[in-house]
């Protein structure tokens, strides 16, 4: 079936054979251009000179007097017009809806608006007027600060419209739609009395504005030029509900066009195969047609392809859709452009402007009023692992030694290692050993200073060129060159302005301009495969088409007003609305369809599709209206789903074989077993697997609060120092020595962290208050508990029959601290950051129960427990080996002494938490010994139990602070 722009070159050279050198030829799209001339070339067998053929948008641009300025300067105008007459207007908010603004004046101009009707119609007075007519009788409108805020708004875009026109027209430029103005309303001196060409045909187009309708009808009048449509009788006449239809009937009615050519029967009269598949995701769509046009592909004769459209309605799918192609597919072309915004190097410039606008600033150290500026760790970490800069590395940073890291690594590894949560420039610098990448990425920008900034820019741009040249990614090269023009052009625009523009607003400003910035593709337009968005569509035909997110809400787009002018107002001045886009949208669908014999339909079928997964009107219109009027059109409808495997059952259970009980074996002959080990055995067995047998590793990460592990930390290092240098003799320190100690151990442990602001400085206060009470109340007891021994380590080795076979176990603990109390009594006592609660004196009592806590009771409290038994049970045992006890030059004799222990909670730092569990009456330590080792082997034995695997734990509540739940899937 010969195709549209086929008809247009034959109508073309029968009306003037080979005489067009004075024929101009105006199409939607630049795309379509090429392919007129293709038909042109196809259609003749002499040489002849070429007619002009040109997109619209060129053909209007070539013909006005001024000058189509490029999107940077237009913001700036545009700001500068908005100052002169609101001089409190910030760049900031203004950069919100200026985009938005700048259309409307587009559409405005673009659709001949008489603009004194508009600004009227939207004055308070009219407003007011309309809005009071439809309220119940009795009630009137009052006025308030937001009312008149919304009709101040109009007041001033009246005078900017007039303003900035003249404002641009005084320098030669303009924006779009101000150039189709100046056409049209002057089409006389600037069209007609050209004389370069004979005739103009306009083929292919379906909805002008009124400013293409006043230049092509002034054109149509005087004879110069010829309308060509690419109608179908089924939308014209047959079914005038529908919309595609719409404008082209009135134009038809209204003959204002001249001669009606041409209004073919397609969709009618010709077969159709037509597939409607339903996929559950958005991005599955694109392997689906991947798939299918492979499969296609395959059947075609190879000299003669079929000439296929891959559609993308949503045109944020067209990466994956390349990804999707079969890789011996390398004849295609793409008609549509990337957007910068998707790119790696966006993300870069993102993470960059992220770094500096999240700079903390500190007082310095020394005491003076000078504050320094500081990185966070996440945005430097961000910066120093993107791909871009991680390609940079192992181009050019190469370590010195196959052993050594790169600068990049070190500075990584120092962050994490030093919980250095702020760095400055100057540290910064200082680990990137004075490398221009660092100088480039870390210097501080100080505020207003878009020249720096800029050349900020341009320097990575230089120094990623380099890396690029060498990995030959030709895409990724292509966006760094569409980002350094973007820089000499928003440069150049910057130097003729003497505006203080913030950071924050050069980074909205640079974004709005990635945002609309787009590669265009170069390939082959004579592909047997085209992929395209549904704009790019225009005039062109294929036999074969494969329409991708055919959504309601995809296509037609949702009804969204994306304008500051009402929908009433626009369409009481005939301003396009959302219905005027459904119609449009319509007529590409069906136009697509006329001369395409296999159709295949995409859309998502799932709820978090755009439309909510709900198929486009327009395929439930094909189903039940046209398939109705042609017999010829078969529809089959397919949903595609996942495979269902069936899979295996997997036990999350780690049995104990031979080689891991040899390994249980050797780490309780190596490492030993110490209380938290027991209680995490009981509690979970497999978080005791993970850490202890596998021997898996906490992930190590920047941490910017304190938590109650790094604040007992540093109570445990203080309470140490503090015995040392005073309560072991028998020294008392003062308010300010504590604080002093307190500060020097915090310094020592966490030098990254931030204790003068935020969380921190609240958390700091607290744990100084804390040891404060704790001491005041300790020195304040009478009679003293004589404080013998602080951070003493305990250990013993014993021999256990377990599972039949005789083990070395090493039993270890470290005690925080050893009192005496009264003449006989050795006290063992644990610091708690957190409150702590002991099982029930009523449990512990039960001779029975109390074994039961110690061997398999894997609650909370009973850990607690636990841990104060073994103390014990070390301090006995330590005795025993060593015949007593030798502390500060006096030893406590193995039998001579009770020891009990207990618990001292910073919670409440004035209560001492005893044991309540004992676990033989009074003084009989061999018997508390033997009881001892009898429930150690009970515990180890099950450890050892080849019967028993390493399982999760079923409460919950263990998972909460557990550092492997990521294993776990928990």
């Amino acid at each position: 079936m010969p195709s549209f722009l086929n008809q247009v070159a034959n109508h073309i050279l029968e009306q003037n054979g080979t005489a067009l050198d004075r024929i101009s030829i105006v199409v939607p799209t630049r795309r379509a251009a090429f392919f007129v001339m293709q038909e042109l070339a196809n259609n003749t067998t002499k040489a002849i000179i070429s007619p002009k053929v040109e997109a619209v948008d060129d053909f209007v641009e070539g013909i006005c007097t001024l000058e189509i300025e490029d999107p940077v300067h237009l913001f700036f105008e545009l700001y500068e017009t908005f100052k002169e007459i609101d001089p409190d207007v910030q760049f900031d908010r203004f950069m919100g809806w200026a985009s938005v603004l700048l259309s409307d004046l587009d559409k405005i101009d673009q659709y001949l608006v008489k603009t004194d009707y508009l600004f009227d119609y939207l004055s308070e007075a009219k407003a007011i007027t309309r809005w009071q007519e439809n309220l119940p009788e009795g009630k009137t409108l009052k006025n308030s600060g937001g009312t008149k805020q919304y009709f101040t708004l109009f007041e001033n875009i009246k005078t900017v419209y007039s303003t900035f026109r003249q404002r641009l027209f005084d320098k030669g430029k303009a924006y779009r739609g101000m150039a189709y103005r100046q056409l049209a309303e002057d089409v006389d001196t600037l069209l007609l009395q050209r004389t370069d060409n004979d005739k103009i045909y306009f083929a292919g187009f379906n909805a002008f504005t009124e400013s293409e309708k006043r230049i092509v009808t002034a054109l149509v009048k005087k004879g110069r030029a010829e309308v060509l449509w690419d109608t179908d009788r089924y939308y014209m006449s047959e079914n005038t509900g529908v919309e595609a239809g719409k404008s082209l009937r009135e134009y038809q009615v209204q003959k204002v066009f001249g001669t009606w050519n041409w209004t073919d029967d397609n969709l009618l009269t010709t077969q159709k195969d037509i597939t409607v598949y339903g996929v559950p995701n958005a991005t599955l769509q694109t392997k689906v047609a991947g798939q299918l046009y492979a499969a296609m592909k395959a059947h075609d004769i190879p000299d003669q392809p079929v000439s296929t459209a891959i559609v993308l309605a949503d045109e944020n799918l067209l990466l994956p859709m390349l990804y999707s192609l079969d890789e011996e597919i390398k004849d295609f072309n793409i008609t549509m452009g990337l957007s910068l915004r998707n790119s790696m190097l966006y993300t870069l410039i993102d993470s960059v402007f992220e770094l500096q606008q999240n700079v903390v600033e500190f007082k310095n150290k020394s005491g003076r009023n000078v504050r320094i500026p500081k990185f966070n760790h996440k945005s430097i970490s961000k910066v120093l692992n993107h791909p871009f800069i991680r390609h940079y590395e192992h181009a050019v940073l190469r370590p010195a030694t196959t052993e050594s890291n790169t600068i990049i690594q070190e500075t990584l590894w120092q962050i994490t290692d030093g919980n250095r949560v702020f760095l400055s420039s100057e540290e910064l610098l200082e680990l990137g050993q004075g490398n221009l990448l660092f100088e480039t990425l870390f210097k501080h920008w100080p505020r207003n200073n878009s020249k720096l900034v800029i050349q900020t820019f341009y320097n990575l741009i230089d120094m990623l060129r380099e890396v690029y040249k060498d990995y030959k990614n030709a895409l990724e090269t292509e966006y760094l060159y569409l980002f350094y023009t973007l820089l000499k052009q928003f440069e150049q625009t910057l130097e003729d302005r003497s505006e203080i523009i913030t950071l924050k607003t050069l980074r909205s400003f640079m974004f709005e301009l990635i945002r609309q910035t787009r590669i265009p593709f170069s390939g082959e337009p004579i592909s047997s495969l085209q992929i395209l968005g549904m704009l790019e569509t225009r005039a062109l035909d294929f036999e074969r088409i494969i329409i991708l997110s055919v959504n309601e809400g995809t296509i037609p787009q949702a009804k969204r007003q994306n304008s500051l002018i009402p929908f009433d107002a626009a369409q009481a001045v005939g301003l396009p609305t959302h219905q005027h886009q459904e119609a449009v949208m319509s007529y590409h669908f069906y136009r697509l369809l006329q001369r395409a014999s296999e159709i295949h339909l995409l859309y998502t079928s799932t709820n978090d599709a755009p439309g909510g997964g709900e198929k486009s009107r327009f395929i439930q219109q094909i189903e039940f209206e046209l398939a109705q009027y042609n017999p010829q059109i078969s529809i089959r409808n397919k949903t595609v789903s996942f495979a269902k495997k069936p899979s295996e059952e997997l036990s999350e259970d780690v049995p104990k074989d031979a080689a891991m009980l040899a390994a249980i074996r050797r780490y309780l002959s190596g490492k030993g077993i110490y209380p938290t080990h027991l209680n995490e055995l009981l509690r979970c067995s497999m978080q005791f697997y993970l850490k202890h047998i596998v021997g898996v590793k906490e992930a190590e990460d920047v941490e910017e609060e304190l938590g109650m592990d790094k604040i007992g930390t540093w109570i445990h290092a203080s309470l140490e120092k503090l015995d040392q240098d005073f309560f072991l003799h028998e020294k008392d320190p003062t308010e300010e020595q504590i604080k002093t100690i307190l500060r020097e151990e915090f310094d020592s442990l966490f030098k990254g962290y931030i204790t003068d602001l935020g969380l921190n400085k609240i958390y700091y206060h607290v744990g100084e208050q804390q040891i404060l009470a704790f001491t005041r109340h300790q020195t304040s007891q009478q009679p003293r508990r004589k404080i013998l021994a602080a951070e003493q380590p305990l250990r013993t080795t014993l021999t256990l029959n377990l599972q039949n076979e005789d083990t070395v176990v090493h039993v270890g603990g470290k005690i925080d601290r050893i009192e005496l109390s009264g003449e006989h009594t050795l006290y063992v006592m644990d610091y708690k950051t957190g409150s702590v609660e002991l099982t029930g004196k009523q449990k512990v009592s039960d001779p029975e129960k109390r074994e039961e806590i110690i061997r398999t009771d894997p609650d909370r409290k009973a850990g607690y427990v636990r841990q104060l038994w073994l103390y014990e049970y070390l301090m006995y045992r330590k005795m025993q080996d060593e015949q007593g006890l030798t502390i500060g030059g006096k030893t406590y004799e193995f039998g001579q002494y009770l020891v009990r222990s207990g618990f001292y909670s910073f919670r409440d730092p004035t209560n001492l938490i005893a044991n309540p569990l004992e676990l033989t009456e009074g003084l009989d330590a061999a018997h508390f010994i033997q009881k001892s080792e009898r429930l150690l082997t009970e515990i180890l034995n099950n450890l050892l139990d080849p019967k028993i695997s390493f399982q999760k734990t079923d409460d919950l509540n263990v998972c909460t602070y557990c550092d492997f739940t990521g294993i776990c899937g928990r």
